[in-house]
Parts: C-alpha cells; structure tokens; sequence
C-alpha cells in the first residue's frame, strides 16, 4: 500500500491533497483505475473488504480518506457536513476528487478506464465529481447514497459523460437512507437523460454479497465488453468469479 503525504490545516479540512493509498502494492502494471469513495465517518482503509472481493487484475485501486475531520479524530472523515451540505465543502471535495482522476490520466491510464466507485456519501460525491468531468470516463457505481442538488447537478453536468454507464444501488431495509432515496435517485437521474442500472437489495445500510456480485459483473462489462459467463471471454486481466 502507497500513502500520499497531507498537511492539515484548521479544523475540518486539508490544505493539500487528498490522503490517499493504491491497492495492491506489487502491481506490475496498471491498465485500469477505481477510485473507492468511502461513506462518511470511515477512512481511505474502509473500502478493504469489498476491494478485495473484486478480482480485477492489474487494476488500480485508488482509495482517498475523504477531506474533513476533526481535531479529535483525524480519521474519521467526511466529504461534507451532512447537515448543512455547504456547497463549498462540496466543491472542495469535488476538486480534489478530480486532481485524482487527473493524476491516472497522468499515469497513462485512459480515461475510458477509469471507474469511480462510492458508497454513500462517497456515492453522492462520484455522482457529483463524474458528472462534472469534462472527460468520458468509464463508469460509475454509487451505492447507498443520493443526488446532491439535482436541480444544479442538470445545469453543470458536462456533457461529456452524458453517457456514462452508471450502476445504482440502493438496499430495501437502508434506515439512514430509505429505500425511497434510491428510486427518486434513479428518477432523477434518468430524467437527466443518464444511462442508469438500477438495483434494489433485500439489505440495510451496506454492500451485500449479491450486490459484490453485480458490481463485479457490471464493471466486467464496461471494462472488457464482455459478460463474465460469455464462453469467447479469453482475457488475462480477469481472476475467474
């Protein structure tokens, strides 16, 4: 694992780059990126199990502690305030989500391989920053989470990504977010005219094992154009599911 060095500033945020460490650390070379966007209250350490569940080979996974924290607890991390959902944390946020996306591209990585996957409010925030990219990027999976201002969201999206592919996913029994969040989530964004893949879980506040699973095959699909099953599929970046 690779950490990036980050000064702290005053309370609550970080005067220079998202902390952030690269998954597996041996990675002979890198042909694809995920950026994992964690939820709030957890660090750059809490995408781990799921990472893991993957199976992805040379493949970059690109995983930020999120911008905001307090003096008392350095690690526990959020995007934004939740309560107050100030739009100048939101672009904070937004920006230094970019300059990691900027920096795969940097790395030679193509834009069309490079995926942001979130959870809650790392869902919101890979909603937020994708949309905005002015490069087409791969893919987008946001689980758990919701539109953050729909209406400026319509008025900035760039259009480059209007086709994004995008995976969302929500769970029936989810008490911080009901299950309504997750279909007027759907709503919203196929109103935009945005290419959505809607699931619904029988699962709380989490990632199950089905979903894992889906979101396996989903990012499969956008990364090599093939179903996982499909019997042409010969390609070496892929441990067997």
């Amino acid at each position: 694992m690779i950490s990036a060095p980050i000064v702290f500033g005053r309370k609550g945020r970080s005067t220079m780059k998202l902390d952030f460490l690269t998954f597996p650390e041996d990675l002979d070379r890198a042909d694809y990126a995920m950026i994992g966007l964690h939820g709030r209250n957890a660090n750059k350490y809490a995408f781990f199990p799921f990472v893991r569940q993957m199976g992805f080979l040379h493949t970059r996974w690109v995983l930020p502690s999120a911008t905001f924290f307090d003096d008392a607890a350095p690690d526990v991390r959020w995007w934004y305030d939740n309560t107050t959902r100030d739009q100048a944390e939101v672009q904070e946020s937004r920006d230094l989500i970019s300059d990691l996306i900027s920096e795969q591209l940097d790395d030679g990585i193509p834009p069309e391989n490079i995926f942001l996957v979130g959870f809650s409010q790392g869902a919101v925030m890979s909603l937020d920053a994708a949309l905005r990219y002015p490069v087409r990027l791969g893919g987008i999976v946001a689980l758990s989470g919701y539109v953050l201002d729909p209406a400026r969201l319509a008025d900035e999206k760039h259009e480059a990504n209007q086709r994004i592919p995008i995976f969302l996913a929500h769970g029936t029994r989810d008490q911080i977010l009901g299950i309504e969040v997750g279909r007027e989530n759907s709503r919203v964004l196929t109103d935009l005219g945005l290419a959505v893949e809607y699931h619904e879980y029988d699962t709380a506040h989490r990632i199950s094992s089905e979903e894992t699973r889906d979101i396996r095959a989903f990012l499969h699909r956008h990364m090599y154009g093939l179903m996982p099953d499909d019997p042409r599929k010969i390609d070496e970046h892929v441990v067997a599911f």
